[in-house]
Order: structure tokens, then sequence, then C-alpha cells
């Protein structure tokens, strides 16, 4: 497997640096003067984004979490709710070792899919089928109108037993996203009516957008945030800018969904050295407009 490198201090969000709109990627600091009785001051982090840089493919990477993920998931609880995109995210699956989990108490969902050719389906398919994971745990998309697929798909994630519904909205143990040069996730594309619908406690949305290649269905913005772990596979030099722009949290309220996402628990970021290039000179510029503050 390829080297990955854990991302430093810079991917700490200081609590009260966040906006309604964007995620500010900003290490916790003490300030320098303090006044009056404060004999102290201090900033309690959480950490949003654990951005892992790559020298290479990294399909082995991701095996390596859905696994461990899988083994915790099914030793807790007896099952392990795994959502997945279509495309080479999905197609990395296919170098899981056979002996890495009990594939029988493994589901798959979907988060996106274009209708009526179900090319999502037919990848779920191949890879559980490489996986060990039986046809019946595989939870694809239903035929019909749109929005009807999307109602029945809302009501299939409300009520699966391997899925956390304790919340608003369904929790998944572990979602796979890929992304696009324009920043789109899944089926959500910058400034399109699916990715202003966040925030409104929708699951499933059905819509019709040329970037998709006309009608689709996806999981909504509050459902990828629900998940326990997110993977946000982003590779390639095609997809610096944007990189830099979701990590950096450089932009508008809608028009980069990959960096909205932020899982409930771990966000991983998957990158190498062509899709991070961008914001490693940002990162350098932070760093020397820093040193010459002090």
């Amino acid at each position: 497997a390829a080297s990955g490198l854990l991302w430093p201090s810079i991917h700490m969000l200081a609590l009260v640096s966040c906006s309604a709109t964007a995620l500010v990627l900003s290490p916790a600091r003490r300030a320098g003067n303090l006044q009056m009785l404060a004999v102290e001051e201090f900033a309690i982090s959480k950490e949003i984004k654990s951005v892992r840089v790559f020298d290479g493919e990294y399909a082995d990477d991701i095996c390596d979490e859905v696994a461990a993920a899988a083994r915790a998931c099914i030793a807790e609880k007896g099952s392990f709710s795994l959502c997945i995109p279509g495309g080479s995210v999905v197609a990395a699956l296919a170098q899981m070792p056979a002996d890495a989990f009990d594939a029988s108490k493994v589901h798959l969902f979907f988060a996106n899919e274009k209708i009526p050719s179900y090319p999502c389906k037919e990848g779920g398919l191949d890879a559980a089928k490489k996986l060990g994971v039986p046809e019946a745990n595989v939870h694809a998309f239903g035929e019909g109108e749109p929005a009807a697929v999307a109602e029945s798909y809302s009501s299939l994630l409300a009520s699966h037993a391997s899925i956390d519904n304790s919340g608003a909205v369904p929790s998944v143990d572990m979602l796979l996203l890929g992304t696009g040069p324009d920043g789109h996730v899944g089926c959500l594309f910058p400034d399109s009516a699916e990715i202003k619908a966040s925030r409104a406690g929708k699951v499933v949305l059905a819509g019709n957008d040329a970037r998709a290649d006309g009608d689709f269905v996806a999981i909504s913005l509050d459902v990828m945030n629900a998940a326990k772990c997110v993977i946000v596979s982003a590779a390639g030099a095609g997809r610096a800018e944007m990189v830099a722009k979701a990590l950096a949290g450089n932009f508008g309220p809608f028009d980069c969904p990959a960096g909205l996402v932020e899982a409930e628990e771990e966000t991983l970021w998957f990158t190498d050295k062509e899709s991070i290039a961008v914001f490693d000179e940002f990162a350098d510029i932070e760093d020397e407009d820093e040193l010459e503050e002090e």
C-alpha cells in the first residue's frame, strides 16, 4: 500500500471559529495578551478532517479503513452498514482480502443512483460479489419515478436494523464518497437545489441535473453528515483547486459540497501529492503570515 501521511495540526477546528457557511480549518492557539483576572486562555478543539496524503494509489488503504470499521461494528452490534457511491471508490473494494471481516454481516447501501441506467447498482453488486456480501444484503435503489424511489429508499434507511436511527436522520456506520473537480459528492452538485436542501432533515432527494446525466436520487448532506465515519477520496491534479478550497473553508454556502461534509465521528480525506499541491501552497502562505505577525 502507498504510504500515508497524517496531516498536521492545521486541521484542527477551534470551536469558536466555526461559521454557519463554512468549516474554517485553523489551529487552536493561546492568545498572547491576557487582560485583568484571566490567568490562562485556551481553546478546546475538535478535529473535523483528518487528511492523508499518499504517494500513489491508495485502494489498499481504503480497504484497511473499511475492514477495521467492519470488524469493530460487527463485534459491537452484529452488523456493519456501509454506504457506497459508484466509480473508482467502490471499485477499490475489489482489493479487500477475502478474510478481512464476516461479509455475511455487512449491509451495502447507496449514496446515489442515476435513473434509469442504475450504474451504481451494477458496480455495487459487482463489489458485493467480490467481497462475499450476500446479494440479499445489497440494498440498491428500486425502479420507478425518481420521487417515488427516493421516498421508498428513505423509508428503508429509516427502518433498517443495521442503521442507527436514534437521531433526526439515519446514521450509517461508514460512508465512502468520491469527489468531482467541481466539488460535488454523490449527486449533490454545487449550488443545486439538492445541496440547498441541506439542514432540512431530508433523507433521500430526487432531482434532475445535466451534470448527473438527467434524473437521479441521492442521500442528502444531512445523511452524509450523520454517518459515523466518512472517507472522502480526492486524487489527481484535476482536483487540486477543489481540495484547497474544501480544506481551507474558502467557499460559499453551497458552491463546494465536498467541503461541507463533516461526519458525526470521523471525516477522513484521502488525497495524493498532486491533489494536495495547491493546498500546500496555501498552508505555506498561512505559515509565513503567522511568522510575520509574530
